[in-house]
């Protein structure tokens, strides 16, 4: 079963053209805990949620899986 947000994760960082290095450097955290997210071993807490969306500049609710790519809400 494929992690909803390990999965968006991955899809931002190709479309942005950004690298799991570069979003630990710009957040704080280490390559292995972006790594981690992105493998599905591990989630971001409540404030590297935050980070991420605003990072992105997506909503935490789509990067959990409560909103589809046009903020429409998602029943879960």
């Amino acid at each position: 079963m494929t992690n909803i947000f390990s999965s968006r994760l991955e899809r931002l960082i190709k479309e942005n053209k950004t690298t799991k290095y570069k979003i630990a450097k710009d957040l704080g955290c280490s390559k292995q805990t972006v790594c981690n997210w992105c493998d599905g071993i591990s989630e971001p807490s409540l404030g590297y949620l935050r980070s991420l969306a605003n990072y992105f500049d997506v909503t935490a609710d789509y990067l959990i899986g409560l909103e589809d790519e046009t903020g429409k809400k998602v029943t879960v």
